[in-house]
């Protein structure tokens, strides 16, 4: 065959047009596109095969349709795009219904979901904290207000969710959390502060943990606290009782900082009583061999506010802090031995008679 026959029968070339600015770019691809243009198509498909009932609402319906689509075809969805993937599966089903999107986030699990929220004169901030939990599907929110003197006890008792328990007198956070404990009746309880707003979404990892069998999922704070030889004496502590009970795995991470989410079974055992001193909560949780984990990483520090108790060396709060550690230390001291689970093999007291060892 001759080369002009061969040339005809290649596909001719299309006619050079040069750009204007009017012209459409083409949309480019990323490796995200795929997991969010699947998310949602099924949203369109769950739409048509079971479509919103009258009585339900449609946030709680939505998710039972989410959860069970993550569990099966989305069960391979990257954690890291799980926020754009459910809010496209979310936009899916809203826009094949015909329906209004909701405010709120799908998250992944179908257990009742509970938060504790300790509050002292967080006037400005509660507001915005309260919006938050409730695009979530909470059963209850437990509002602890305690030695307030602005108007959090107000703002508090118009969120519709929210019992809201008063102590005219301080308390303390810790102490709160303990309170509210006792008074939640969820599966799954997040606990955090009035003063510090996380976004809904922020959130999804620790329920998704709890769901999966974990029973504390606790903040990673490491990628905010810097390097060994800065860090305060608070957070070395914090290291420092992790190591000694052979979790180095958790490193700085505590009960100390919110938000954490403890499991039904986790709070049972440890104790609602005990969650008054976080330090010494987490060791029980270790020593009862609950699943522990920090699944996500917020930054509270920098948005924490700045008070004449929390600034300064040895200032109260870490005082307190520190001092919760100790007794932490103290009821494992009493529960194993002077040096913990670390065998003496070199040193032979023994030879040094009584009063020695």
């Amino acid at each position: 065959m001759k080369r002009k026959a061969i040339v005809q029968q290649l596909p001719k070339k299309r006619p050079f047009r040069r750009k204007s600015m009017y012209t459409k770019r083409r949309r480019r691809i990323t490796p995200s596109m795929p997991w969010i243009l699947m998310a949602q198509k099924a949203g369109r498909r769950y739409a048509v095969d079971h479509p919103l009932p009258e009585e339900e609402q449609p946030i709680r319906y939505i998710n039972f349709l989410w959860y069970y689509f993550y569990l099966g075809e989305g069960r391979r969805i990257p954690d890291a795009l799980y926020e754009r993937c459910s809010e496209a599966y979310l936009a899916g089903y809203c826009a094949q219904a015909g329906i209004d999107k909701p405010d709120g986030v799908l998250v992944p699990t179908l257990k009742s979901l509970s938060a504790v929220v300790t509050v002292f004169n967080e006037g400005s901030t509660i507001a915005s904290v309260l919006e938050q939990l409730q695009r979530l599907p909470m059963k209850e929110i437990i509002i602890v207000v305690n030695g307030s003197t602005d108007n959090s006890f107000s703002i508090s008792r118009q969120c519709p969710l929210a019992t809201v328990v008063h102590y005219p007198d301080s308390v303390g956070h810790d102490v709160g959390r303990s309170i509210g404990a006792r008074l939640v009746t969820a599966d799954m309880v997040l606990f955090i502060d009035g003063d510090i707003p996380v976004k809904a979404v922020q959130l999804a990892p620790f329920i998704r943990a709890i769901d999966r069998g974990a029973d504390v999922a606790l903040n990673d704070m490491t990628p905010f606290i810097g390097q060994f030889a800065y860090r305060d004496s608070v957070t070395m502590m914090k290291q420092f009782l992790n190591a000694i009970q052979g979790r180095p795995d958790l490193k700085t991470n505590s009960m100390t900082a919110i938000p954490h989410m403890l499991s039904r079974k986790a709070i049972e055992q440890i104790g609602a009583a005990n969650l008054a001193v976080p330090p010494k909560a987490q060791s029980l949780a270790i020593q009862l061999e609950l699943k522990i984990c920090a699944p996500a990483s917020i930054d509270v520090i920098s948005s924490n506010k700045v008070t004449k108790l929390n600034t300064g060396a040895s200032n109260p709060v870490s005082s307190l802090i520190l001092g919760d550690h100790l007794e932490a230390m103290h009821m494992l001291l009493s529960s194993y031995s002077s040096r913990l689970q670390y065998k003496d093999a070199i040193r032979k007291r023994s030879a040094l008679g009584e009063g020695f060892h």
